[in-house]
């Protein structure tokens, strides 16, 4: 019989666990898997607050009025 395991070390507490090598989701061991299990999930990573204005830039906008040439 064949088992292949990685060797990982947790994100959590750092300690090194074996898992299996076709589990590639799991980051934390046994214990801060059940210990992190009740936090709620990440937010999502996007920017907070009002979004960024994309408007002409302020040369081009003096020379479409006419000011500067």
């Amino acid at each position: 019989m064949d088992l292949r395991v990685q060797l990982k070390v947790c994100e959590g507490c750092g300690c090194l666990w074996y898992r299996k090598q076709t589990e590639n989701c799991t980051v934390y061991c046994a214990g801060c898997t059940i210990r992190l299990r009740d936090f709620p999930p990440p937010l999502s990573r996007g920017l907070r607050g009002r979004p960024r204005k994309l408007g002409v830039p302020r040369m081009f906008a003096v020379a479409e009025a006419g000011g500067a040439q």
